[in-house]
């Protein structure tokens, strides 16, 4: 059992982002040997909230009960797309309110953080920069207010790209939350028997005369994280860019090896979502262009 993560946790709905986004919680939980929970949330229309009480009742609410059809429906869309070489069943829960879930994102941080050392796999739909910030999506919301590490599946991901990792990206500045997500990113490799590259992007190139220390700022970056990777068997390679903008640098390593179907798991500083949306976030624009999955650990 993994020390960092004790369950993983998936949404579904029933369309093929969910189904790539179960595969890969699947193969997640599977590296990380633990337990795989298909989540799904079940809002009632804000329509329902005129009917007469008894027709909110759960054995006298028809809405209701289609509803529940097409969770049950989602479930076993959700069983079809997880890895056949997970050892335990999927444990199904459905997430309801008396009257309407008015916020989905809400409640699924609600229901991780009464699991401890959750991670949460998200399938994600594409939205501008202003579509984030004047309506949102579900999972950037998630990704702002999780406290466990988030995993995000793009929706033109497919079910057969989101079944494997041959690779881990781990993009490193030597802050505690990258050096979280390289303890992860260890754990993966370890297990899926995959090299590790960790990415140091480095604006301007390195400090020279007073400013250097006895080691430099990249060879002190790559200590750190390797001490937080572990052991990796398969091998630990190391990288430093100089791009001013970091997470094109990411990604363009990302599609580099994109044969080798990688993954990149990388720290959040958690700016908040005013400052994110006026300032920009390394992670979320990585999220956004990134062509594999992507996780962020706070």
């Amino acid at each position: 059992m993994s020390e960092h993560v004790s369950q993983v946790i998936v949404p579904v709905d029933g369309s093929p982002t969910a189904a790539a986004a179960a595969r890969h919680a699947s193969l997640l939980a599977r590296l990380l040997d633990a337990p795989l929970e298909l989540l799904h949330v079940m809002p009632l229309n804000p329509a329902e909230l005129s009917d007469i009480p008894a027709n909110r009742q759960v054995h006298a609410d028809h809405d209701r009960a289609l509803r529940r059809e097409q969770a049950a429906e989602a479930f076993a869309l959700a069983r079809k797309a997880i890895d056949p070489a997970l050892a335990l069943t999927p444990t199904e829960v459905i997430l309801e309110d008396a009257t309407f879930i008015r916020h989905p994102d809400r409640a699924i941080v609600a229901h991780t953080r009464q699991h401890a050392d959750s991670l949460l796999v998200l399938g994600a739909r594409h939205l501008s920069d202003v579509g984030k910030f004047m309506q949102g999506s579900v999972s950037n919301e998630v990704v702002h207010k999780a406290r466990c590490p988030v995993t995000i599946v793009h929706a033109d991901a497919s079910v057969l790209e989101a079944s494997r990792i041959g690779r881990v990206l781990v993009p490193v500045d030597g802050a505690d939350p990258c050096l979280k997500a390289a303890s992860l990113a260890g754990d993966l490799a370890r297990s899926a028997e995959v090299p590790v590259e960790l990415i140091f992007c480095q604006p301007g190139g390195e400090a020279s005369g007073a400013e250097q220390d006895e080691e430099s700022q990249a060879r002190r970056v790559f200590r750190l994280a390797r001490e937080a990777l572990g052991e990796v068997p398969a091998g630990i390679e190391e990288v430093l860019t100089h791009a001013e903008r970091i997470p094109e640098s990411i990604v363009a390593r990302a599609r580099h090896h994109a044969e080798d179907t990688p993954m990149i798991v990388m720290g959040r500083r958690g700016l908040g979502k005013w400052r994110e949306s006026l300032l920009g976030s390394v992670s979320h624009r990585v999220i956004d262009t990134a062509p594999c999955p992507v996780t962020v650990v706070v």
